[in-house]
């Protein structure tokens, strides 16, 4: 029989380790780079990147892959790895600039006898491992955010076998750093932490396993409920991190002491905490043992302010003063300081922090350059010493603009937001500066324009026709507006001031068909977790209720300020889909390949994106949703996820985007999911229903009716719903396990007699699923309506739409 606390099976992934604070260094920070010039055809897709290693990650793998990494310089490992439920140990982060980060972890094996034992291995990275100070794996493909395996052979001795492991990657923007160990081999092994006393890490281990945050944290305090009582001598800490491109700097929290036996926490925040999303790398200290839970927070309003003004310039000016006071630290809130006159201490050290970014060419200064640009335009030389605005000059001149300049950063040029940015901030920087000398380029500003004409007509070319591959996305159309309000503000241009107007009106008109009482709400090209679980934080949202009215203001300000500080109307047709009062809308639109369907009444919205890649990985598309006017969280979604532990960094991730694209379609207000994920690691789909957020939840054996305010709706599964009782999702996730399902969602509105005719229509629907046809359908046998789904898309065939048009339809409109 094996020593150690625990067995590892055949099949098991060992995922106990004890590991090390994270040594992280800045990598090639004074390389010069270099110049390329990629063929772009502007028809961006989802996740799409280079086809190349970039050159930090080139010179990386040259100086760094086979490099002799010495077991004597390994930093000491007290922390125990928590992984919840998936099987990967994962230290992955978002850094702005390149860092050479670096892991040791260590664990105890103990082998029935001496031999080779055998793991599948896998690494986002380079891993090396020593068996009692001896090498024994060295395995540093270094390829970036893919999981890279190889099966090895790892030499054990009888009895006990200490492995030391060190890991290290380079770290270009959002990155994937992780480990993997899948033991292959029949006999079991035993698992054990150095000199760490087994029972005492699974009591830990199983507190923070249970642990379930609440949604939205009120009053800054997190309260987080806990599946099994609080263990004695239990000490709380932390860090809370941002989750946005403003400069947040981490806070450490110190939460003291947990009362033994305490079934919910509650975790005070520092009063000066603004709303938004936020990261809680909650620290769970007890007996010398200290594990990470990482918890997703959305930190909301003590006093919501809602649009008060009933004119869009009234509410431009609220916004702007709102933004002015509370604003994220970044460029627009500075822009919307300088355009109210609110000038002081505060406005120098947002630019100090602009120019900062910029200059060091940190992933994302595209989107600060662009606000700066405005700035320069409409208050160059007001209220800040000459030599700083010498200074915004030289940033300004000393940028690189596109791959083709010389550089090397993690700057990333290939999306389509990211592209719009870079060829605006060009084109306004050469307008701006036509007979300067660009130091990156060795062009003249004159040049810099007229080249960047040239690409800004290529991706309208693009966009115009193919619209946006993030369509509706409340992360990302607000980045799509910096350069678009930008250029309709600016451009010397006529041509593109009337193309940025166009597509503004465009992104207007199909937000407003999604936008549901004051939420940015809808089915999204890409997408995260953080704005599913609380779409009033995102700035979207905060468009909506400027354009429109009924929502509130938020602190997001990527470019909010620019639309309140230009002359911009939105579409009278816009405004008409936003406040829906009575009946019912049913729109239709394509947009970056995705075929979008749209139902809406005054208390509930459906959309979906139909028969879009089908079968084929996905990456951050939100295909179907369910939003209800009563609440921001009153939301409902399925989707295949594409990791197994919430809150994870993968794309994509638990509850953002599908690792498989279901067949999708819908009919006024009923939509169907139908999957088939052979060969993919999670053999189940699962719905989002936070059971708290509505008025009534009626549990089916393969589904739900939930109700709110006067709106309803009915999910219904081919498969038995298991509801999630323990952990992260308790209250909010049901599960159904099979590679071939099928989903149906049935939304409605009205009175009491209404919703116990829906309910009385619901029990009679039968669901049916063929496995062997790939076929499934809803029948009513009062009725006689069938609807019907299969994976050749035979079904509900989407509208033939010109390029950009939209069609809506209205139903049941008075007058």
């Amino acid at each position: 029989m094996s020593q150690g606390d625990w067995q590892l099976s055949q099949g098991d992934a060992l995922t106990r380790f004890l590991f090390s604070a994270a040594k992280a260094e800045r990598f090639a920070e004074f390389y010069t780079g270099e110049a390329t010039d990629p063929a772009i055809d502007y028809h961006f897709r989802n996740g799409a990147g280079p086809k190349e290693a970039s050159f930090c990650r080139r010179v990386f793998r040259e100086t760094h892959a086979r490099r002799a990494v010495d077991p004597l310089q390994a930093l000491p490992c007290h922390d125990v790895t928590f992984t919840g439920e998936s099987d990967t140990v994962s230290f992955s982060d978002f850094r702005h600039v390149a860092f050479h980060v670096q892991r040791w972890l260590t664990v105890d094996l103990y082998a029935p006898d001496a031999g080779e034992f055998r793991f599948r291995l896998a690494t986002c990275g380079g891993v090396r491992i020593w068996n009692q100070g001896q090498p024994i794996v060295c395995f540093t493909p270094f390829t970036r955010n893919q999981m890279q395996p190889i099966e090895v052979k790892l030499p054990l001795n009888a009895g006990q076998n200490r492995l030391l492991i060190h890991l290290d990657e380079l770290f270009e923007r959002d990155t994937i750093f992780a480990l993997q160990m899948i033991y292959l081999d029949t006999p079991a092994l035993g698992v054990a932490l150095p000199d760490v006393d087994g029972t005492a890490v699974n009591i830990l281990n199983q507190f923070a396993g249970g642990l379930r945050p609440e949604l939205a944290a009120f009053n800054h305090t997190v309260r987080v409920r806990c599946n099994e009582p609080a263990p004695d001598d239990l000490v709380c800490g932390g860090e809370l991190h941002g989750m946005g491109n403003d400069n947040f700097t981490a806070l450490q929290l110190d939460f003291g002491a947990v009362e033994a036996g305490t079934t919910a926490l509650s975790l005070p925040l520092p009063p000066e905490t603004g709303e938004a999303h936020y990261q809680l790398r909650l620290t769970l200290t007890r007996a010398g043992i200290t594990l990470t839970r990482y918890l997703g927070v959305n930190v909301m309003p003590d006093a919501p302010v809602k649009a008060s003004a009933d004119t869009l310039a009234g509410r431009k000016q609220e916004a702007l003063r709102y933004t002015a006071r509370h604003g994220m630290d970044r460029t627009g809130r500075l822009l919307a300081m300088l355009h109210l006159g609110d000038t002081g201490p505060a406005c120098e050290r947002l630019l100090q922090s602009t120019l900062k970014r910029i200059s060091a060419r940190e992933d994302c200064s595209d989107f600060s350059l662009v606000p700066l640009l405005w700035i320069w335009r409409y208050h160059q030389g007001e209220h800040f010493p000459p030599t700083l605005w010498r200074r915004v000059k030289s940033t300004l001149l000393g940028y690189r603009y596109w791959l083709d300049e010389p550089g090397c950063d993690v700057m990333w040029f290939w999306s389509e937001n990211h592209a719009l940015c870079f060829h605006t901030a060009q084109y306004l920087a050469g307008q701006f500066f036509p007979q300067e000398r660009f130091i990156a380029s060795g062009r003249s500003g004159r040049e810099q324009q007229n080249i960047a004409h040239a690409r800004l007509m290529q991706w309208f070319d693009a966009i115009e026709v193919h619209g946006f591959v993030e369509w509706n996305s409340a992360p990302y159309y607000p980045v799509d507006y910096i350069g678009l309000f930008a250029l309709y503000q600016m451009a010397e241009h006529a041509v593109i001031r009337e193309r940025a107007r166009g597509l503004i009106d465009r992104l207007m008109l199909q937000s407003a068909l999604h936008y549901q009482h004051g939420v940015a709400a809808g089915t999204m090209g890409r997408v995260y977790e953080k704005e599913l679980l609380a779409g009033s934080l995102t700035e979207l949202s905060a468009y909506g209720t400027v354009a429109w009215g009924q929502g509130g203001y938020n602190r997001k300000c990527a470019s909010l300020p620019l639309f309140c500080a230009s002359d911009y109307v939105p579409p009278a047709q816009a405004a008409q889909s936003a406040h829906l009062t009575h009946g019912a809308l049913s729109a239709w639109y394509r947009c970056g390949g995705g075929n979008i369907v749209v139902w809406k009444a005054p208390g509930v919205s459906l959309s979906s994106c139909v028969d879009h890649h089908t079968g084929e990985a996905g990456h951050q598309q939100h295909l179907v949703d369910l939003q209800f006017a009563s609440r921001f969280d009153a939301k409902i979604w399925i989707n295949h996820p594409g990791e197994a532990e919430p809150g994870g960094e993968k794309r994509p991730s638990f509850w953002a985007g599908n690792a498989v694209m279901p067949r999708v379609v819908q009919a006024e207000n009923r939509a169907m999911l139908l999957w088939d994920i052979a060969g993919d690691p999670l053999p189940w789909t699962h719905l989002h229903l936070p059971v708290e957020a509505f008025d009534c939840v009626i549990s089916l054996e393969a589904g739900r009716i939930v109700r709110a305010g006067h709106a309803f709706a009915a999910v219904l599964c081919t498969a038995p719903l298991q509801a999630i009782t323990q952990g992260l999702t308790a209250g909010s996730e049901c599960r159904a396990m099979g590679r071939q399902v099928a989903w149906y969602l049935d939304a409605g509105e009205g009175d009491d007699a209404a919703f116990a005719a829906f309910c009385t229509r619901i029990a009679a629907l039968t669901f049916h699923l063929d496995p062997a046809r790939q076929k499934a359908w809803v029948s009513d046998a009062a009725s006689g309506d069938e609807m019907a789904i299969d994976m050749a898309g035979t079904h509900h065939p989407f509208p033939a739409l010109k390029d950009g048009e939209l069609r809506v339809e209205h139903t049941g409109v008075k007058g």
